[in-house]
């Protein structure tokens, strides 16, 4: 063979390697990190809406996911997590070197209650390169066996935050919304967001990091105040938790002396999924006490216990203004999309001040379950944040759902049942979850 023949190979070797080189300089990264810097304020979605309608907050979710840089900290408490596209949102940030932790109850992930996404994505967290990770930067997933900061109730909270995205720091997003598609499709939810206040952004970290021992506190009620918002976290153990949190908000509520309503009246707005038993028979009460003493009240929701339906239309003389924000789309007797929100507004008269704008928002239901579970909630005074809040409540109970939009009724009565009664042995709440 000749000198030139025996190169031959070598040759070819060196140009394919050169190629796959020149190949790799020009290939587009596997996880570029986006542009996209998230505002502050309120976001809602609806399940009945335009794509670009229903995906308002998770789309909100993922570009900040997709827009937090290498070497810094996503963290996440959702109470289910049942999309691919937020999975594969964080694998990748995972992959670029993001922080990635994630907190979720353990009763939607289990061999009981499989979730392959769960699955991908602790497996995907586990792996390329964490463990030569500094432990600052180590990515997992959490799945608390209660409530995570308790020793009953379920890990309820839903939050996500992000020291860096974008060109902003310091962002929570708190609100109704679990990372699932479900969140999208098939419930009305809400997102509030913070930009840029680092106080409040290190107690929500704070609650995270206690939440992600799995290991009760002493102190699970946590409340700190700042300027323009207060953060409150459960579950409702402590020092100063003798009275139910929401009834402590009414009682700071007069129903005359408004002087931003018009009429001088109180005005409160309610979006609220679930509201039942004992507890939520004591809240409808002085619910009715308020509407019978003057405050403007109007509701919209999802789930409430028939005690609590009778108090709220025949304790008073003029029932409280409600709708109930449900759909069953295909007829079969469960209602497949539901109000998801767990939002009250007060503007008129709030402790001494006769003009308050005042919102709360979080993932805390009216149920008795809520005071031992992981809860976050948000308290708000900014006129805007109100007036966005009133706008979407006021929107739903003018405009709300047809219960069966094809026409039919399966129970057969040509009306729309109210509440939880049925005259059928379908439950039409069997998909709505205890979210």
């Amino acid at each position: 063979m000749s000198t030139r023949s025996a190169r031959l190979p070598s040759l070819f070797v060196a140009l394919v390697a050169t190629l796959a080189i020149g190949a790799g300089a020009f290939a587009a990264p596997a996880s570029a990190v986006g542009h996209y810097t998230p505002p502050a304020g309120v976001k809602t979605n609806n399940p009945l809406g335009d794509r670009t309608e229903r995906r308002v907050i998770i789309r909100h979710v993922i570009r900040a996911i997709d827009s937090t840089p290498r070497m810094s900290h996503i963290r996440i408490a959702s109470w289910n997590i049942r999309s691919d596209a937020i999975v594969n949102a964080l694998i990748a940030a995972h992959k670029r070197h993001v922080s990635v932790r994630v907190i979720m109850d353990r009763g939607n992930a289990n061999p009981d209650n499989p979730n392959e996404g769960v699955n991908r994505l602790q497996r995907a967290l586990k792996n390329n390169g964490n463990r030569t990770r500094r432990p600052a930067m180590r990515s997992h997933l959490e799945k608390c066996r209660s409530s995570c900061r308790g020793t009953r109730g379920i890990a309820h909270s839903k939050f996500f935050l992000f020291d860096h995205v974008g060109r902003a720091h310091d962002v929570v997003m708190n609100g109704s919304f679990n990372a699932t598609d479900l969140a999208v499709s098939g419930q009305w939810n809400d997102l509030y967001t913070v930009v840029g206040r680092p106080k409040v952004f290190k107690e929500f970290r704070k609650v995270f990091s206690q939440m992600f021992r799995d290991q009760p506190v002493a102190q699970g009620y946590r409340v700190h105040r700042y300027r323009s918002l207060t953060t409150m976290a459960f579950p409702y153990t402590g020092a100063h938790t003798t009275k139910d949190p929401v009834m402590r908000e009414l009682d700071r509520v007069t129903c005359s002396g408004a002087r931003n309503t018009g009429d001088g009246h109180t005005s409160l707005r309610i979006a609220q999924t679930s509201w039942f038993g004992d507890r939520g028979k004591r809240i409808a009460w002085r619910i009715r006490h308020m509407q019978n003493n003057g405050c403007r009240i109007r509701i919209v929701y999802a789930v409430m216990g028939n005690e609590v339906l009778r108090i709220l239309r025949r304790g008073g003389d003029h029932p409280v203004p409600m709708r109930q924000i449900v759909q069953d789309f295909n007829a079969d007797g469960v209602y497949d999309k539901y109000l998801h929100m767990k939002v009250m507004t007060i503007q008129g008269h709030y402790r001494k001040d006769h003009a308050a704008t005042i919102t709360l928002n979080g993932s805390a239901n009216w149920s008795p379950a809520v005071l031992a579970s992981d809860e976050a909630v948000l308290r708000l005074s900014r006129p805007v944040t109100l007036n966005r809040y009133n706008g979407w409540i006021n929107h739903l109970f003018h405009n709300p759902p047809k219960k069966y939009p094809n026409g039919k009724d399966p129970a057969g009565t040509g009306t729309n049942l109210p509440g939880r009664w049925s005259t059928t042995s379908v439950d039409p709440y069997a998909l709505v979850e205890a979210d």
